[in-house]
């Protein structure tokens, strides 16, 4: 069993290195809506894969945790890329985010010596960065809470040998960690946007209409387009039984964009996921000549939908919209009859989602160089 190193027994601040143990302190308490990844599920998905090690910080209160962070140690062997403070910065800088190159040439091209390793705070996931706290908190009361595990977290990366702390994606509205971050003195660059489809019970009605008159006629005709070719789309459990196709799928789409991926990799994350959560993951498949020819992963949380992975055969769709059918129409339509207000795209290919009715907010990299010990002696 893991060590739980437990600083203060009196409501004050508790440290676990296990998720496990830090929903038996309550942390889901705190767990919205709008935060899929950081609930009990996802982060024993995460301890399970990260390859790094995990802290939790929680800040009691009379009732239980009124405020919790999620650490994760990143350093030159962590595959997470996008989530890494040296490599986000390159990729940011090429895209030519705002913030990014300045602060890229104000580090230099060692980068990434000068801030691996990292704790990256906030969750190990791509976009949403952030503090959990208690709703019914005043502003006062949360900026002091988030102020206390920021600083926490700082002296433990110190205590780590870590030469930074890095909050990746924090969320444009989110202005209290912003304002936090940016007085304890936080470097900043644009990092992202994070993209997510507000449902209402009108479901894919509802998202015509807010639509152009261009893009709504466009949009019917994709689907009439689908529904031609013979095309069946539905929503349902994961099949295991559908876990080798969906592997194939995916590794097509991947390749098709130039990245690294196996159909291998796909299964066992399949897998993982079916584990931890059930029905709760549900998929889109388009189903042409008796196979799958698309899916999409949903994950429900809360009462939304979190789309996660998805791949096509391109070779059998040709110039069918099955991208757009599997992630964006059919999810919209049948949302309404399983209860989901509104659908998580997360980040990239941002026009794409904002064309479907997504709304977008900036995501911002916040980081704090340290200095390395010894550093002035």
């Amino acid at each position: 069993m893991r060590d739980v190193m437990l600083l203060r027994a009196d409501g004050g601040l508790t440290e676990v290195d296990s998720a496990a143990e830090a929903v038996r302190l309550g942390w889901d308490r705190l767990v919205g809506p709008d935060d899929l990844f950081l609930g009990a599920r996802w982060l024993e998905v995460a301890e399970r894969t990260a390859g790094a090690p995990m802290r939790y910080l929680l800040r009691g209160g009379p009732d239980g945790p009124v405020a919790a962070l999620a650490t994760a140690l990143a350093t030159e062997s962590s595959p997470w890329v996008l989530g890494r403070p040296d490599t986000l910065l390159g990729f940011s800088a090429d895209d030519d985010r705002p913030g990014a190159r300045d602060l890229l040439d104000r580090l230099g091209t060692s980068a990434g010596p000068r801030l691996l390793p990292s704790l990256v705070c906030g969750g190990r996931h791509m976009g949403r960065s952030r503090v959990l706290r208690d709703p019914g908190l005043t502003a006062g009361e949360a900026t002091g809470l988030i102020t206390e595990l920021v600083s926490r977290a700082e002296r433990f990366a110190a205590e780590s040998g870590a030469r930074s702390v890095a909050f990746p994606f924090v969320d444009e509205p989110d202005d209290l960690l912003r304002e936090v971050l940016s007085a304890r003195g936080y470097l900043s660059h644009q990092s992202g946007r994070y993209s997510r489809l507000p449902l209402a019970s009108d479901g894919f009605e509802g998202l015509l209409a807010r639509l152009s008159p261009k893009r709504r006629r466009r949009v019917l005709a994709e689907r009439r387009h689908v529904a031609a070719a013979g095309v069946t789309v539905g929503i349902g459990p994961l099949d295991p039984a559908l876990i080798p196709r969906l592997g194939v799928l995916e590794e097509e789409l991947m390749h098709k964009y130039g990245l690294t991926w196996t159909a291998a990799q796909t299964e066992a994350t399949l897998r993982e996921m079916l584990d931890v959560f059930g029905d709760e993951l549900q998929i889109c498949t388009a189903v042409g000549d008796g196979e799958v020819r698309g899916f999409g992963t949903l994950l429900r949380h809360q009462g939304q939908w979190y789309a996660r992975q998805a791949g096509f055969d391109y070779a059998w769709q040709g110039a069918l919209p099955l991208y757009f059918e599997v992630l964006y129409y059919r999810p919209a339509e049948l949302a309404p009859s399983h209860g989901i207000t509104g659908i998580h795209y997360g980040m990239g290919s941002e026009e794409a989602k904002r064309s479907r009715g997504c709304l977008a907010a900036d995501q911002n990299a916040f980081l704090l160089p340290l200095a390395p010990a010894g550093a002035g002696a």
